[in-house]
């Protein structure tokens, strides 16, 4: 029996594949962490392919690149940076604790670690978190999220944050 390349992509779409990585590429992600840019999630997504409707380019690398583009328009660029560095850093953190990871954990992680980075994106500075951004700011994180791409998961975090903000300041 010949197994034709479209079965083979179809199954690979079907099944949810699971990676582990070695040191050395972990290693080599760590490096890609940055403030100023976006190349862990390309670098992830090389090591760990997931397609471009996965988590870490179809999300990740996309909002990344949004937000990085648009940095410039905001009036707190230390809480997008520490943003930015806490996700990278959280899915990194979390890449070694099992012996597999599969898109839809990755997925997980990745929608799991927002909230926690967007309230505190730099722990040793509690006063740079989303609640103490300016109202006009916080319109423009809302604007971009929703006009990359509208998700529910998009929409029921921005909302967690705003009512993590209204009922705790």
């Amino acid at each position: 029996m010949i197994i034709s390349p479209r079965l083979v992509l179809l199954l690979l779409c079907i099944v949810d594949i699971a990676w582990s990585l070695s040191t050395d590429q972990l290693a080599l992600l760590e490096s890609t962490i940055n403030e100023n840019s976006c190349e862990f999630y390309s670098s992830l997504e090389k090591l760990m392919p997931c397609g471009k409707n996965g988590y870490v380019i179809g999300f990740g690398y996309r909002y990344c690149e949004a937000y990085l583009d648009a940095r410039n328009e905001f009036n707190d660029t230390k809480w997008q940076n520490g943003v930015r560095v806490c996700l990278q850093r959280t899915m990194l953190s979390k890449l070694p604790t099992i012996s597999e990871a599969s898109c839809s954990q990755i997925s997980e992680w990745g929608f799991d670690s927002h909230f926690g980075c967007y309230m505190h994106p730099i722990p040793d500075s509690p006063e740079i978190n989303f609640c103490h951004l300016k109202s006009m700011d916080i319109i423009k994180i809302g604007w971009i999220a929703t006009s990359k791409l509208l998700k529910q998961e998009v929409l029921n975090q921005f909302l967690k944050l705003i009512k993590q903000c209204t009922t705790h300041n």
